[in-house]
C-alpha cells in the first residue's frame, strides 16, 4: 500500500515537472528565418541599401555616405555596417544552397563605368614617420584612383584596367558570389604593391554597372624616382574607403577634396 502510493506520488510530481518544462518551452521566442533573400535583393539598388542601412540615408532621402573628414565615427559605423550585412547575407546564402545545384546557377559579374568618386581615410609609414596619403587623414567626394577603369581587351570584359595618364597603374577583377549582387574584387597595384583586403566588394544589379564599392586597401610601397627611372621604396599605408559609381543620382556626394590617386610614376 504504501509503495503503490509512494509511487503515484513520484508519478504525479514527474508529470507535474514534465508539464512546467514543456509550458516554460512553448513560451520561448520563435526565432525567425534568416531573410538573407530580401537583403539579396535589396543589395542590387541604392534604395535597398537604405533599407539595409538606415544611416546611409540623409535628411533628404537620397544615398549618401557620411564624410570621414567631418563625422569619422559615422563613417567607419556605415563601412562596419555594409560590411556586416553583406558578409551575413553572403553566409545565409550560401549554407542555404545545394552544392550539387551551384554549379548549374552561376552569377554575372558586375561590370564597372569610367567615373567614381570616393570617401577614404588613410595613413602611411616609410619605416619612419607617418603621412596621410590624401595631404590630410580622411577626404570626401574627391575623384577615386578607379576613374579611367575599362576592360582590358580581350579579356571579355573579366578583367579591368584603371588607366591614368596613358598608364595602368592596376589591374581590378569583380569574382561573382552566392548573392547575384555582390561580388568579391581583387586588386593588383603595380606601383605601390597594393591590393584590396578581404572583406572588399563591390555590390550592384546583377551583370549591370557597380554602384558602389566597400574596400580595405593595403600598399607595401610607394613610387619614386631614382636616377630618372621608376622604382619602388618601401612603405606601408592603410586605406579604409566607400567608392561609388559617379552618377546623377549621385551627385550631391560631389567635391573638390583629393583623395589618394595612387597616379602611376
Amino acid at each position: 500500500m504504501f509503495v503503490s502510493l509512494r509511487r503515484l506520488l513520484a508519478a504525479v510530481g514527474l508529470a507535474t515537472a514534465l508539464g512546467l518544462t514543456l509550458a516554460s518551452c512553448s513560451d520561448l521566442p520563435v526565432s525567425k528565418a534568416p531573410n538573407w533573400r530580401a537583403a539579396s535583393t535589396d543589395l542590387c539598388s541604392l534604395e535597398g541599401i537604405m533599407r539595409l542601412v538606415p544611416a546611409t540615408q540623409n535628411a533628404s532621402g537620397q544615398f549618401q555616405i557620411p564624410d570621414p573628414s567631418t563625422d569619422l565615427s559615422a563613417f567607419l559605423d556605415v563601412h562596419q555596417a555594409l560590411t556586416r550585412v553583406i558578409t551575413t547575407t553572403l553566409t545565409q546564402a550560401e549554407t542555404d544552397q545545394d552544392p550539387y545545384a551551384v554549379a548549374d546557377e552561376p552569377n554575372a559579374p558586375l561590370k564597372f563605368g569610367s567615373a567614381w568618386r570616393s570617401a577614404e581615410i588613410g595613413a602611411a609609414t616609410d619605416g619612419d614617420k607617418i603621412t596621410f596619403p590624401d595631404t590630410s587623414f580622411a577626404s570626401y567626394g574627391g575623384k577615386s584612383f578607379m576613374s579611367g577603369i575599362a576592360p582590358v581587351p580581350e579579356t571579355g570584359e573579366s578583367m579591368y584596367q584603371i588607366v591614368q595618364d596613358g598608364k595602368i597603374p592596376a589591374l581590378v577583377n569583380a569574382q561573382p558570389t552566392a548573392v547575384p549582387c555582390v561580388n568579391r574584387i581583387l586588386l593588383a597595384a603595380a606601383n605601390t604593391g597594393g591590393t584590396w583586403a578581404p572583406p572588399s566588394f563591390a555590390i550592384g544589379p546583377e551583370g549591370g554597372d557597380a554602384i558602389l564599392v566597400i574596400d580595405l586597401c593595403l600598399d607595401i610601397a610607394k613610387a619614386v624616382q631614382v636616377a630618372g627611372e621608376s622604382a619602388l621604396a618601401p612603405n606601408g599605408a592603410i586605406f579604409v574607403a566607400l567608392q561609388w559609381a559617379d552618377i546623377d543620382d549621385l551627385a550631391h556626394m560631389r567635391t573638390d577634396q583629393e583623395s589618394e590617386l595612387h597616379s602611376a610614376q
